[in-house]
């Protein structure tokens, strides 16, 4: 298994008073070494918040996220 998101929960923090932004809430998936997958959706649905998890670039708030079987926290 190339990736595995296992119940990912993410929010980026608000702002002086304002409550964050919740952008995943228990969000699991797997992707297969070999695989081609796109990651679709409008202007802020979270494609770049999701591809920043893989790479450590962000640490989820919850869960976890493997990239070839390796722990990116």
């Amino acid at each position: 298994m190339s990736i595995r998101v296992e119940h990912l929960n993410f929010a980026y923090p608000g702002v002086d008073d304002t409550p964050g932004v919740a952008v995943f809430t228990d969000l699991s998936l797997q992707i297969e070494e070999g695989t081609f997958v796109a990651v679709l959706g409008g202007n802020g649905c979270g494609k770049s918040t999701l591809a920043k998890h893989f790479n450590s670039i962000l640490l989820p708030s919850g869960g976890k996220v493997y990239v070839f079987g390796l722990d990116t926290s």
